[in-house]
């Protein structure tokens, strides 16, 4: 429940400590995550998910903010309208950004109703909007068959050494999880690459690590671990030279593949 707007004061909204909402849809169920200003606010977003996802489930976890942008509540009311038109979307609001990844049949719609939120944005804030187009006269199986062809997620990239990512990755797996959910009858095979600098048996394993840290990002995020395929190749397979540091780059890497069908 959210805070009554009678009760205790509460801290002035701060920039240092940003409001975040979050909203995914998945498998018939929509979730709705983050920071609401009062008991009304919470009820205009259960009263747009009612108008525009009837039939969905609904799961929600408000976090009274209390004093929030004075734009906020208008955002995140008009964020949940501007959403129907895009399967399985992933999306975070924050004042300093709009991201939305997600699967659509009429891309030029999609991104129309999503314009409407530049009116109550501040002129600053990025609109990061990555839709995978479909053809609508096409079978399912057809279509993705043709986006795992043409599939360029983009690089994930981790700690040094390490296997936590960098803020650059989620972007990219958030894509993979958008196509994965979209395209559910499907494999998603995962290997991580090493360049050839230091112990070959800690380049596998490390290799592997990785692979597997992006198949736990994508399981935590509804993708089955069965339809997951993870193996480490060490430096075994490079696609550049060793003998630089922009090709060691290269070489260290993930390849993350599609293909129709359920592993065996």
């Amino acid at each position: 429940m959210g805070q009554n707007e009678s009760g205790p004061k509460v801290p002035a909204y701060s920039a240092a400590d940003p409001a975040t909402f979050e909203i995914s849809a998945r498998r018939g169920m929509l979730t709705l995550s983050g920071n609401t200003v009062s008991n009304q606010h919470e009820e205009q977003l259960r009263l747009a998910v009612a108008d525009h996802f009837p039939g969905m489930t609904v799961r929600t976890d408000f976090r009274p903010l209390g004093v929030a942008p004075s734009w906020w509540g208008q955002a995140t009311t008009e964020l949940v309208a501007a959403l129907p038109a895009i399967q399985s979307p992933t999306v975070l609001l924050r004042a300093d950004i709009l991201r939305v990844n997600g699967v659509v049949a009429n891309k030029a719609v999609a991104e129309l109703q999503l314009q409407t939120l530049t009116k109550v944005l501040p002129v600053s804030a990025i609109f990061d909007v990555r839709l995978t187009s479909v053809a609508a006269n096409t079978t399912a199986r057809a279509t993705c068959a043709r986006l795992f062809t043409n599939l360029e997620p983009g690089p994930i990239n981790f700690e040094e050494s390490g296997t936590a990512f960098r803020a650059s990755a989620y972007p990219v797996l958030d894509r993979i999880v958008a196509l994965a959910d979209a395209c559910r009858d499907s494999t998603v095979s995962i290997t991580g690459h090493t360049d050839s600098s230091g112990n070959e048996v800690w380049n596998q394993q490390l290799s592997l690590q990785r692979a597997r840290a992006v198949a736990s990002y994508l399981g935590e995020m509804g993708i089955e671990s069965e339809r997951m395929v993870v193996a480490g190749a060490g430096s075994s397979l490079p696609i550049s030279t060793n003998a630089t540091r922009f090709g060691r780059s290269l070489n260290r890497r993930i390849d993350i593949h599609m293909m129709p069908g359920r592993p065996d």
